[in-house]
């Protein structure tokens, strides 16, 4: 049987910025000041997004965990705010809903793994129905580190469905290089999608199993998913 485990953002969805306008709400209000502009999340974990605009924006060190309580206190309900003025329509991103349909028909068994805190990937997932899809996965509440999310991804995935998924079988769906090196710390295949801030072609050069324009083109997914 076989487990395939699905980044978020820039690969099933697209929210236009939301969580991103969200944490940077929670920043200033925490630390009383404005979150660096020039802070880089893709395919971060969100504890290292929020370590990060730490350092650009020069909050001490001893600081910084009393600040994270109070921002992942925040960041939930600012998120589920900014997630009001998403359009359910265009923020699907091509091809996912059929695919992940098509998938489940052919038994095969989904998860998460997202630099997401668990809460915040299903206020996100929530507004497009693809909740009930992944009833499991490993999130960035589970560990900063995305290249040992995988390893938690599978446990948690073996005992909820009650089957041996081993590494080698298992595929991660993602749109950038964080999410192939995730992989291979896991010792798994991945499939890249140009969905997210890298094209197709950029994300090929870190050698990802194989690489699609998107999930649009889903018989080719399927394909590759399933063959």
């Amino acid at each position: 049987m076989r487990l395939i485990l699905f980044d978020i953002d820039g690969t099933l969805i697209a929210t236009g910025g939301a969580g991103m306008r969200a944490l940077g709400r929670a920043f200033l209000e925490a630390c009383g000041r404005a979150m660096p502009a020039q802070v880089q999340a893709a395919g971060m974990t969100d504890p290292l997004i929020v370590r990060e605009a730490f350092r650009l924006a020069g909050v001490a060190g001893q600081g910084w965990a009393a600040h994270e309580e109070v921002i992942w206190s925040l960041y939930p309900a600012y998120l589920e705010q900014e997630m009001t003025s998403v359009c359910t329509r265009s923020g699907l991103l091509p091809g996912v809903l059929e695919l992940l349909e098509r998938l489940v028909e052919n038994e095969v068994r989904l998860g998460l793994l997202t630099g997401n805190l668990e809460v915040t990937a299903r206020i996100k997932l929530h507004p497009f129905g693809l909740n009930d899809f992944f009833p499991v996965g490993a999130y960035g509440s589970d560990c900063a580190d995305r290249c040992r999310l995988g390893s938690v991804a599978l446990e948690r995935a073996r005992r909820h469905y009650g089957l041996d998924f081993r590494p080698e079988t298992t595929w991660f769906v993602g749109d950038t290089p964080r999410d192939i090196a995730a992989a291979r710390a896991t010792g798994s295949r991945v499939l890249a999608v140009g969905t997210g801030p890298l094209s197709r072609t950029a994300l090929e050069e870190f050698l990802p199993d194989a690489a699609l324009e998107h999930l649009g083109q889903f018989e080719a997914a399927l394909e590759v998913l399933l063959g």
